[in-house]
């Protein structure tokens, strides 16, 4: 099952590599280079929320199905997509917010390392918590990345590894689910801050040019 963990980073560094060869060959700026590498980034997130929401609406409906699944679906596709929508047409609220969620998130974390038993139990009657709320916050993170990317970067990292890691130290019930879900938004986070990174170090260069002697 790790296997979908390490195939999936394996795609993702490669479409990543692509694209940034793709720039160099074409010779663009830091910033343009910046702007790719964050367009890339959303994308690979993009597409994966769709993959991976496929796959739990799949089980959802055939498991329990009917009302029940569509209602299970609906609970995390509604907040996904308002979250998304208020990070693009609100970046200075949904920041915040997505910062206290991911907080809540890693908690959840750090109280499974504690009672790793009864969560254990809430999760064999309600399913993969833990890794459906990553998804959920993940993509409105990536697109805050569009308008906000240093903020979004570490966002997206904490969500990859904070849960995870802290669910790990408890029990690794549960482990194989979250590295595959946690994957592609700790690697998008990542793309984000170097993106960040090399925005500011574009913007400094200008400056000093701009800079009368």
């Amino acid at each position: 099952m790790f296997a979908v963990t390490i195939f999936l980073a394996a795609a993702a560094l490669i479409v990543v590599a692509a694209v940034m060869g793709i720039v160099s060959l074409r010779k663009l700026d830091r910033s343009a280079q910046a702007r790719a590498l964050i367009w890339t980034a959303t994308a690979i997130m993009a597409a994966f929320t769709v993959l991976a929401g496929l796959f739990i609406s799949g089980y959802a409906l055939t498991d329990p199905g009917g009302t029940e699944g569509l209602t299970i679906v609906l609970s995390w596709a509604v907040p996904l997509a308002a979250l998304a929508v208020l990070a693009w047409l609100r970046p200075g609220w949904a920041a915040p917010a997505l910062a206290v969620l991911t907080a809540l998130l890693v908690v959840a974390g750090m109280w499974f390392a504690v009672d790793s038993a009864s969560w254990r139990a809430f999760e064999n009657a309600n399913g993969p918590v833990r890794a459906v709320a990553i998804l959920v916050l993940a993509l409105p993170a990536a697109v805050l990345g569009l308008k906000r990317t240093g903020a979004a970067g570490w966002l997206l990292v904490a969500l990859g590894l904070g849960p995870i890691a802290f669910s790990a130290l408890g029990s690794l019930a549960g482990i194989v689910s979250l590295s595959a879900i946690s994957v592609i938004p700790l690697i998008t986070g990542l793309v984000y801050l170097a993106a960040a990174r090399m925005s500011r170090s574009a913007e400094s260069a200008e400056t000093i040019r701009a800079a009368p002697a």
